[in-house]
């Protein structure tokens, strides 16, 4: 009988912790790509779970799960949107991570954009051909019932953040999502511990999953740290109505915004915005009102995206790993095109916390 190899097995072949080894088999957390590739070439050498007929390299010398190639005829994954990824979107990088690695497998990803129209009467794009196709993901698409009319069809589908499914059926499709909660968590007891007194949020938290996880968190981390409640010194309806969530529409309401400020009985300590784009908006309606981050008011933002990075000040936010939600959302899709009865999957990224300028000292 063979030797069961062990996970511990590889890290002492490797002199490595087993925690290390356990990240890179699992696609769990985050470790360098190049020792990622080191430990699955070491299962695949010592025939960990069958490894060894299970794991290629792809680009870059990436692992690739290994999953039945395209079948006849439906050599198509499709990813629907509502707006297409703007350059300093997150999404840009997980979808050129998903490109390549379902170009290894013999699929090609096409994007289809959603009109007003199809949205509003739950109709596919009239371009696309379910016939060719093997798998559906959705991006930036947070209508319920379009969703729920996808979820419908004969066809693997994976939400990437989703409609926010408060008082509905949940939807019957896998997710993958960031993780959202505990970042901000972290941030309001930093808040707590060195004498702030306030904390709120700003984002509307009916726009989609990832808003909504985000607000509760902080609303939830200031009872917790014992704060005053979070929701008198938040504004919950940016931005307005159901668009998606970019720059351009966030340039638009400006003006909104700095109203909202306006009426807001006190500001807090710190603000925490939905996402780096309402963060960069929010520090020029308060600097309107002569209000200037981090001398006055602290805050932080989410996505990490390029702006935080070279926005005066430096922005702090929370960092998605993107090339990490492009390898868990291929592995979602090609796992359920190999096995399309298994029950649905919600699947979290993790996501670090990255403090700069516009929270002061705080550390």
């Amino acid at each position: 009988m063979a030797v069961k190899v062990t996970m511990q097995d590889i890290a002492d072949a490797l002199g490595l912790s087993r925690n290390t080894v356990s990240k890179a088999i699992n696609n769990t957390g985050v470790i360098a790509d190049n020792t990622k590739e080191l430990i699955l070439k070491k299962a695949a050498e010592m025939g960990y779970r069958n490894y060894s007929s299970s794991i290629s390299i792809g680009d870059q010398g990436q692992p690739v799960q290994a999953y039945q190639n395209a079948s006849s005829g439906r050599r198509e994954i499709a990813m629907l949107t509502c707006s297409m990824p703007g350059g300093s979107h997150f999404a840009v990088t997980t979808l050129d991570r998903m490109q390549k690695i379902f170009s290894t497998h013999g699929y090609s990803l096409v994007f289809y954009r959603v009109t007003e129209e199809e949205l509003e009467n739950n109709r596919l794009p009239g371009s696309l051909n379910l016939d060719s196709v093997a798998a559906i993901f959705c991006m930036e698409l947070f209508n319920y019932d379009y969703c729920r009319m996808l979820t419908d069809l004969t066809v693997p589908i994976l939400l990437i953040d989703s409609p926010l499914c408060i008082g509905k059926d949940p939807l019957p499709a896998d997710v993958l999502i960031m993780e959202n909660a505990l970042s901000i968590h972290t941030f309001v007891r930093k808040l707590a511990d060195q004498g702030k007194k306030s904390v709120g949020f700003v984002g509307n938290m009916n726009h989609c999953r990832s808003f909504f996880e985000r607000g509760s968190a902080c609303l939830s981390a200031a009872a917790i740290c014992g704060l005053p409640p979070a929701e008198r010194y938040s504004i919950l309806n940016f931005p307005p109505g159901p668009a998606p969530a970019f720059l351009t529409s966030f340039a638009s309401d400006a003006e909104q915004l700095y109203s909202a400020l306006q009426i807001l009985p006190e500001l807090p300590d710190a603000f925490i915005c939905a996402n780096d784009f309402i963060a960069v908006n929010l520090i020029g309606c308060l600097r309107r009102m002569n209000i200037i981050c981090p001398k006055d008011i602290l805050l932080l933002g989410f996505d990490d995206s390029p702006e935080a990075r070279y926005h005066a000040p430096t922005l702090s936010t929370v960092h998605i790993h993107t090339q990490v939600m492009g390898d868990l959302a291929a592995e979602l899709l090609l796992s359920r095109i190999a096995s399309p009865a298994r029950e649905p999957r919600t699947t979290y990224s993790l996501t670090d916390l990255i403090l700069r300028e516009s929270t002061g000292n705080i550390d």
